[in-house]
Order: structure tokens, then C-alpha cells, then sequence
């Protein structure tokens, strides 16, 4: 046989089985990436029960992660509103997942959250299923919390760092704040002329009297507060026309020395149990 046909089958085989070589090697990397980053993950859990994922997609993934393992409770605070379709449409299924098994669950937004009707949808289902759901005026931060031993908080405004926290002590105080706001939250129900909706109504206008006699402007007090910066300057036009004022300075003034702020809600906050 000629040599150079030998010679030529030779080199084929070889440039084949090592583009098999390679290929197999790609793909034992792509299979164990995730692996070694959760061991990375787990070491640094083990050591100082905190780990940064950033970028939409890691976080995610590893709150999907929490909520697969979570066998009896999870907590979250969601502020700034209601929520996108899409973002609802997204974490539906793994939050009924959860409550199909039987996981508690409960989740408190601000006031303004109803009135987004994707969020209303939303609600009423997962309260179908068992869900707690209330609202608040105050501003917070969001937190998300499964089984009191896992704790996602964000580490940037923009929400593309999160820390993944497992210190029981840290995680242990993130729970008592989020236990705090429950029990000031009023129940989640569709708006309506009803005692909730007084009670929110007024809440919210004790909330931005609060933000004007500390002297913020109404765009600072509308982020704080989950609502538009028009909803917020109607809200202070009546504020003004109702107690004479004439400018911002003299309406902190009057609320101030009015003491509107101290009274207390007519309806006290419901009775909770853990």
C-alpha cells in the first residue's frame, strides 16, 4: 500500500480522536462548572455563611435553588409597587410549586402595590393557595427569607448584586425586622371603599406628611413610598388646599403644628399570629 495513503489515514484518525478529545473536555467543563461553583459557594457558606451572585441570571438560579430546597416557611418583602406581568408571570409557578407542598408563605408590599392589576391577579391566586399577603406605607428593602436559615437581600439599587446569607445570627435579625413590618402591614384586599382602603388611604397621607415636614421633595418621598410623583403632589394639593397653606415651607409648618401626626389609626392594626 502506498505510504502516503498509510501516512494520510494515520494523521485523519488521530486529528479525529482529538477533536473527540476536545470536545469531551468542553463538555466535562460545561458539566462541571456548576458543580465547582457550588462547592466554592458551599466552602464559603461553611465559612462565613455569605455569598455575592451577581447578574439577574445567578441570582435567580440560586433563589430557585432556596426555593426548591424550602420545606416550611418563606418571607419577602417586595417594594416599589406592583410588579411587572412578566416578573409576576415568571415566579408564579414556583411559588404555587411551593405552596402546593405545603410551604407557609407570606409577602408584604407597599400600599401602592394595589393598584396594579397584574399584582392583584397575582395575589388573588397565591392567596387561593394558602398565601398571606398585606401591604404597608413604609418604605423598605427587599429580602426574601426560606425556612428562617437562607436570606437573599440586595447589595446594589439596581438589584444586580445579592448577597445569599446563611449566618443563623444575621439571618435570625433579618427575620425579626420582616416579623416588625408584618405586624404594622394591613391585609391585602382589591380596592374598595372599605375599612382597609380608609386605613390605607390614610396611612399613605400620614406617610407623606411625614416625608414633608422632613423637608423632602416629592419625587424623594414618591420612591420611598412606592407611588408616582404625580399620585404624590395630588395627594399634597390637598393637603394645601385643606389647610390653607400657600407654599411647601409653611404646609410642613401647619402639619407640624397641627399634630396630625400624632394620631393614632382609628382601626387598630388586626391581631397576628407567627
Amino acid at each position: 500500500m502506498n505510504p502516503e495513503t498509510i501516512g494520510s489515514h494515520v494523521v485523519a484518525e488521530i486529528l479525529e480522536n482529538s477533536a473527540r478529545s476536545a470536545i469531551n473536555l468542553l463538555r466535562l467543563r460545561d458539566e462541571l462548572g456548576p458543580v465547582v461553583a457550588e462547592y466554592r459557594n458551599s466552602r464559603l457558606r461553611n465559612t462565613y455563611g455569605y455569598v455575592t451572585h451577581t447578574d439577574h441570571p445567578n441570582i435567580n438560579a440560586a433563589i430557585r435553588l432556596a426555593a426548591r430546597e424550602c420545606r416550611f416557611e418563606v418571607l419577602t418583602s417586595q417594594p416599589g409597587g406592583g410588579r411587572s406581568e412578566a416578573v409576576l408571570s415568571e415566579s408564579l409557578p414556583a411559588t404555587l410549586e411551593m405552596l402546593d407542598r405545603g410551604v407557609r408563605m407570606k409577602t408584604i408590599y407597599q400600599h401602592n402595590a394595589r393598584s396594579s392589576a397584574a399584582t392583584r391577579r397575582f395575589v388573588h391566586t397565591v392567596q387561593q393557595r394558602g398565601a398571606r399577603v398585606a401591604t404597608l406605607d413604609e418604605n423598605f428593602d427587599r429580602l426574601i427569607v426560606f425556612d428562617r436559615t437562607v436570606a437573599f437581600i440586595p447589595e446594589d439599587d439596581e438589584g444586580r448584586v445579592a448577597a445569599e446569607i446563611r449566618a443563623p445570627a444575621v439571618v435570625s435579625f433579618l427575620v425579626a425586622l420582616f416579623e416588625r413590618s408584618w405586624t404594622r402591614a394591613v391585609p391585602f384586599t382589591p380596592p374598595g371603599r372599605d375599612r382597609a382602603t380608609t386605613r390605607i388611604t390614610d396611612d399613605l397621607e400620614r406617610a407623606i406628611m411625614r416625608h414633608i415636614v422632613a423637608g423632602d421633595t416629592d419625587s424623594v418621598t414618591a420612591a420611598r413610598l412606592g407611588i408616582s410623583v404625580r399620585r404624590c403632589q395630588e395627594y399634597v394639593a390637598r393637603m394645601s388646599t385643606r389647610l390653607g397653606s400657600r407654599s411647601r415651607a409653611q404646609l410642613g409648618y401647619l402639619i407640624a403644628k397641627s399634630a396630625l401626626l400624632d394620631d393614632a389609626p382609628e382601626e387598630p392594626a388586626p391581631a397576628r399570629s407567627a
